[in-house]
């Protein structure tokens, strides 16, 4: 039945019969109730789900719980990010999900901006959330789009990672040595010599030394990968700690911290963590080592990471020279490769 009603046209019906479901549902014309009644009618008599979908009242904390029992609690960082999503959804309010437009989303952003966040902050904060929708909508609890998902992560200028040479290294060493902390200088020599993340040596295991070979499992990635040592520090990481479990069972990076502050290098914000493992890397490169060999050494996912260190090859771009046009007027020119210092090609 269709009936004429103050706020429009009202369908009253019971589609399985006089005991089946009724249904009442009010529409501002007559065409679109008589419509509605029609499919109605129809579903129901093909035996198809003819109720209205009921509007999805879940907030934005019960897809981040979801996110996190189903796929979360598997990752290694699993209780750092389950607490940056508590923090993030209750700095949006916990809307209900269904609610959040990507114009939410933008504002979002840019409250976070406005606090003196850093864009490669943010970039992370969106896409944490973008993935709790992401993952739900890919295990169908979720149909109603992702808004964060039209958010294009913020352009972020390209930094060089900062870099040790060696008067800075032997300053900071000599401080390393000198620590109350018996393990900081091992630690930090194990970054500086295979280009290993300070958490990775850290919590590195006796078991994991072997044959001048150091192996690093439970990496940012994932993957395990093994690098070469020298016969001084395989002897030293040998003769330090039990033959099995943790090398170095208290943790020394605020002791790592303090030297660095002691010898006087000065760094750029952010740069502290991976310091050791820049220099790394950094040095090898300059001293003309390949960056295929370079990408396997670090561990890195995409050849474009190791990349950044590109530049620091003796010869760079070299073949932009050697294989450009011609200097004009017929002048020939020095292409000769330079020494670290020298001064540009000279004209002969």
């Amino acid at each position: 039945m269709i009936r004429k009603v103050k706020t429009g046209w009202q369908v009253d019906i019971r589609p399985e019969g006089a005991f089946g479901r009724r249904i009442r549902k009010t529409f501002p014309t007559q065409v679109e109730a008589k419509r509605f009644e029609a499919v109605t009618r129809a579903k129901a008599a093909a035996g198809q789900d003819y109720l209205p979908p009921k509007r999805d009242k879940r907030r934005l904390w019960d897809l981040a719980q979801y996110w996190y029992d189903m796929h979360g609690a598997t990752l290694s960082d699993n209780r750092w990010r389950f607490a940056k999503l508590r923090q993030l959804v209750d700095l949006m309010g916990n809307p209900q999900a269904i609610t959040i437009t990507p114009s939410d989303a933008a504002r979002f952003r840019q409250q976070r901006l406005a606090q003196g966040l850093s864009p490669n902050t943010v970039n992370h904060d969106i896409s944490y959330l973008r993935a709790v929708f992401n993952f739900a909508i890919r295990m169908d609890e979720w149909s109603h789009g992702n808004p964060f998902a039209k958010l294009k992560s913020l352009r972020l200028p390209e930094r060089e990672p900062s870099y040790l040479n060696q008067e800075q290294i032997d300053a900071l060493f000599q401080e390393l040595r000198n620590a109350r902390n018996q393990d900081v200088h091992l630690i930090a020599s194990i970054c500086l010599m295979t280009g290993a993340r300070w958490s990775e040596a850290q919590h590195l295991r006796s078991e994991y030394v072997r044959e001048r070979r150091i192996t690093f499992v439970n990496t940012k990635n994932g993957r395990t990968r093994t690098v070469p040592i020298d016969q001084d520090l395989y002897r030293q990481l040998r003769q330090h700690g039990p033959s099995i479990g943790r090398l170095f069972p208290r943790d020394s990076y605020l002791a790592f911290t303090r030297a660095l502050q002691r010898s006087d290098v000065q760094l750029p914000k952010g740069q502290r963590t991976h310091v050791l493992r820049h220099t790394f890397a950094s040095h090898f490169v300059m001293n003309g080592g390949n960056l295929l060999t370079l990408q396997k050494i670090l561990g890195h996912q995409s050849i474009q990471m190791t990349m950044r260190y590109a530049h620091l090859s003796p010869d760079h771009l070299f073949e932009a020279v050697k294989f450009g046009p011609k200097a004009p007027d017929g002048h020939n020119v020095d292409i000769s490769p330079q020494e670290p210092g020298e001064e540009g090609g000279k004209a002969r």
